[in-house]
């Protein structure tokens, strides 16, 4: 009974991001077919390099050697992009939380120090932590990914960043003659900008925090249970395992009650006031 219920909490967390990917994945194989048809130079193109046209539209990096040449496939594009751009985010922004998730739980592992807080406050990966990934990924941007610049020089940085900040000049543009080109450029574009979207949520945390303005996160005091020491972070992560719940839900359920709490005491002074004047 236990097994079956971790797996169905398995299958309830990996079920939504599947059905994301899957539906990404449709999605892009659709229109590269729609692109091959009513646009005469995509169709000369091969299936591999049109669907790498298609990542770099809805990517917003747009190197720029590859653009719709007919007024059907510009329109088709708009859509197409309308549509690709918020499903690529959604999902290479769930990739990032899921890779953050992974590394407070290996940290928890390794050091034996509890990551409950982190985890059920949705912390952000460390910032030294992430520009260690960035210095990794650029070394192996470095080494091995195929450009128009030239290798084992300033252009491959140039490279790697023009393409993760979306910039994408045009004046260096990947090389993906063949399949396996095209994995190893597409994969690491990808990792790029899961890096770029990790960041800029650690950015928006270190600016709520300098200005004080940080989001609903609990109140992660330190409860006395029992004769033990206990944090609210952790006694939701407790609550939510023994109802089967998601940190998440039990949070946001946390969230309501506070907020019902402190309209009731603005309720209660108001009536308070009112008595006082009469």
């Amino acid at each position: 009974m236990q097994k079956k219920s971790s797996m169905q909490k398995f299958l309830a967390r990996i079920a939504p991001q599947a059905i994301i990917v899957f539906t990404l994945t449709a999605f892009m194989i659709i229109g590269a077919v729609v692109f091959q048809k009513i646009d005469p130079v995509l169709a000369e193109q091969s299936f591999y390099e049109v669907i790498f046209f298609e990542f770099i539209t809805i990517s917003t990096i747009g190197y720029g050697n590859q653009y719709p040449q007919t007024t059907k496939s510009r329109l088709f594009s708009i859509f197409f992009s309308i549509i690709g751009i918020p499903l690529l985010v959604v999902t290479l922004g769930n990739f990032g939380k899921y890779l953050t998730k992974f590394y407070w739980k290996a940290k928890g592992c390794l050091s034996s120090q509890k990551t409950d807080s982190e985890l059920v406050n949705d912390k952000d990966m460390p910032g030294f932590v992430i520009a260690l990934l960035y210095f990794l990924t650029f070394a192996i941007g470095f080494l091995f990914i195929p450009h128009s610049g030239e290798a084992y020089s300033i252009d491959d940085c140039y490279f790697s960043f023009i393409s993760f900040a979306t910039v994408g000049f045009g004046d260096k543009v990947p090389e993906i003659d063949t399949f396996e080109r095209f994995s190893k450029v597409t994969t690491y574009l990808l990792w790029g900008t899961i890096l770029n979207i990790m960041l800029i949520s650690y950015m928006n945390s270190w600016f709520n925090t300098i200005f004080a303005r940080q989001p609903y996160r609990g109140r992660d005091v330190e409860v006395l249970i029992g004769g033990q020491c206990i944090t609210v972070s952790e006694i939701t992560s407790l609550v939510a395992q023994q109802f089967h719940a998601s940190p998440h839900q039990v949070r946001s359920i946390l969230h309501d009650i506070d907020y019902i709490m402190d309209e009731m005491q603005t309720q209660e002074s108001d009536e308070n006031s009112e008595v006082l004047v009469q």
